[in-house]
């Protein structure tokens, strides 16, 4: 069975060029026994990369022929490195045998570990931007926002005890995730909202999409999976949005309070209620558990590879590959 890879080519200087082309070929011919298709949702041009998908045999080692465009500085499989030669104007690479699909190389995220969370920031820069963020202003403070509400989050699952109870059991791990600006792998990530839920892949857990509105708290959650074929399920502000294990026991409770903030619940009915400091969560969060509340802030630094995380007057700072979003160290 054939595999698809894609391959990002990082350019090493901004241009809206190409940085290659796969030797004598065109879409969908084949070379041998490896062939460019073109897919919007896979293929992509932007003034740092270019990302091309191919089809190649399982389990054999290919080396492929390019035409440079532009120059290159760095090619990327998938997060990891690919050594590669130019030579009068063709690059010759060497894709190691695979058993298994590699086209995830459009998605920009820093994963950090915590324990029983698998925390994911989207760290696209602006000129990577596609889909339905490719035109029209930037949702800057709706990124901020985001960023914010996953690390109050973070606070709030810590503080119930919720990433050891049910992070590392076999529900988990419990994700916290963003929203993507690059529509990697046809994703589309639109409008901003955060995620909160469990461990999709092993049991096709249904997933909460909490929405902000023009002032950047929360105005709805749609509840859904695409792993389980069920009904949307909308739920306003007040609404609780319960999630369950498999044989029915209740995990935790997320729902959207009444003026667009966020109550997080556990089996044993303890809370964590999550706030923005001003008008929306772009200014920051307070996280508040019994009578002590917790101040959260973040701010990126896109260009840096640097997200800096504010819990009271400390801060944290987590340091990312500015080319792959790989998270490299915390400081």
């Amino acid at each position: 069975m054939d595999l698809r890879i894609t391959l990002k080519f990082i350019k090493t200087s901004p241009t809206p060029k190409r940085a290659v082309s796969l030797k004598n070929g065109t879409d969908n011919l084949c070379l041998g026994q490896t062939f460019e298709v073109t897919d919007r949702d896979f293929t992509v041009n932007n003034e740092s990369e270019t990302i091309l998908c191919l089809v190649i045999p399982r389990d054999s080692t290919q080396t492929l022929t390019f035409d440079v465009l532009s120059p290159v500085r760095r090619i990327v499989l998938n997060g990891s490195d690919v050594s590669f030669e130019v030579t009068d104007k063709t690059l010759t690479l060497t894709i190691p045998a695979l058993t298994t699909d590699a086209d995830r190389t459009a998605d920009m995220h820093m994963i950090v570990p915590f324990t029983g969370v698998e925390f994911r920031l989207e760290v696209a820069r602006l000129n990577q931007r596609a889909g339905s963020y490719a035109t029209g202003d930037f949702p800057y403070s709706a990124r901020t926002a985001a960023v914010v509400v996953q690390f109050a989050l973070l606070e709030a699952v810590q503080a119930l005890g919720l990433d050891e109870e049910i992070g590392l059991g076999p529900c988990g791990p419990i994700y916290i995730m963003g929203f993507d600006t690059n529509n990697p792998c046809g994703h589309t990530d639109w409008p901003p909202h955060v995620h909160l839920h469990m461990a999709r892949p092993a049991y096709g857990a249904p997933i909460g999409h909490y929405y902000f509105d023009s002032s950047l708290r929360f105005s709805h959650n749609l509840l859904y999976s695409r792993k389980v074929e069920t009904d949307i399920q909308r739920l306003e502000r007040g609404e609780r949005c319960l999630h369950h294990a498999p044989d029915g026991s209740l995990l935790f409770d997320l729902s959207i309070t009444t003026s667009g903030g966020l109550c997080l619940r556990s089996s044993k009915n303890d809370t964590v209620l999550i706030e923005p400091i001003g008008k929306g969560f772009d200014t920051g969060a307070t996280v508040t558990m019994g009578d002590i509340p917790t101040s959260i802030n973040a701010n990126v630094s896109y260009n840096t590879g640097t997200v800096e995380a504010y819990r009271n007057d400390t801060v944290t700072r987590y340091h990312f590959d500015s080319d792959t979003g790989r998270f490299l160290s915390e400081s």
